[in-house]
């Protein structure tokens, strides 16, 4: 995705968050000194925000650890939270009547679970997932679905799956599960080492995907395909399917996957993406940016 001038003020946002919740307040002007004059050079009609904002990581570990009692207890609690309504969730899933709907009903889990605010969660308090079991209970709206996911699934074989937060990455694993139901091969995107709320080797073997999918490659931060012969990159090079979760895989991949088809879950948390997408924000969409 190309940068929108609003970009710049939401990567602020977000450190400004990571930053407050683990600094004293004391090292957060050099640390926005830094990030300005990186947006300064770097912002570019041709830029690419997730790389943008891998950019901006790097700033700030000077300042902020990504890994800490204070993002390992959101982690663990929202796990557990998940891991207890997955089975609700999986009954949601499979009481569809044919592959389409079950597919369809594990997207829309996928999507809604995307619940993670564009700062950091308020008071270290663990994430819910209100409109995810609204869907369970047949409550809420389904997201707002673009183009026939199912359908470039089943042309597919091999899927390239870039998750985002732990806990959501729970209604993730039903998703996969239904991919290798249809056949295919699921590569699995994590971040090692750990990286704020982001998903982990270890949240996604919490959720037995180890088992699901084929394999689970790592990345530091967030994915931007590159030349480069890491597993992250051959995975990507060898799918068709690219399924992307979140707000920051949208920003690095949207425009971004080489022509292979690519499916979007998330909730629209910012006015760029709403403009992008032409759906307002706080939507939750399943967008099909199909094969070029």
């Amino acid at each position: 995705m190309k940068p929108d001038i609003k970009c710049g003020l939401c990567l602020l946002e977000w450190v400004y968050e990571r930053a407050i919740a683990s600094n004293n307040n004391e090292d957060i002007p050099p640390l926005f000194k830094n990030i300005v004059h990186l947006l300064a050079r770097e912002m570019t009609e041709s830029a690419n925000v997730g790389a943008l904002c891998n950019q901006a990581a790097d700033l700030i570990y000077e300042f902020v650890p990504p890994e800490s009692d204070f993002w390992s207890a959101i982690k663990r609690e929202t796990n557990g939270y998940v891991a207890g309504l997955l089975p609700q969730a999986a009954a949601y899933v499979n009481q569809a009547r044919t592959p389409r709907g079950k597919f369809q009903r594990a997207c829309s889990l996928a999507a809604t679970g995307n619940v993670s605010p564009m700062g950091a969660p308020a008071g270290g308090k663990a994430f819910s997932f209100p409109e995810a079991l609204a869907l369970m209970t047949g409550k809420g709206p389904l997201p707002v679905f673009i183009g026939d996911g199912f359908k470039a699934a089943t042309q597919s074989n091999y899927v390239f799956y870039v998750t985002d937060n732990a806990g959501e990455i729970g209604f993730d694993a039903l998703l996969v599960a239904q991919l290798k139901n249809m056949g295919k091969d699921v590569t699995v995107v994590v971040k090692e080492p750990a990286y704020f709320e982001d998903a982990t080797p270890a949240d996604a073997e919490f959720f037995d995907l180890n088992r699901t999918a084929d394999r689970i490659v790592t990345v530091k931060k967030v994915f931007v395909p590159g030349k480069g012969k890491s597993a992250a990159n051959l995975a990507f090079r060898k799918s068709d399917l690219v399924i992307s979760k979140g707000t920051g895989n949208y920003e690095a991949l949207r425009g971004e996957t080489q022509g292979k088809s690519a499916l979007f879950l998330l909730k629209i948390k910012c006015a760029a993406i709403a403009r992008d997408m032409e759906i307002s924000e706080g939507k939750f969409v399943v967008k099909l940016d199909a094969r070029s």
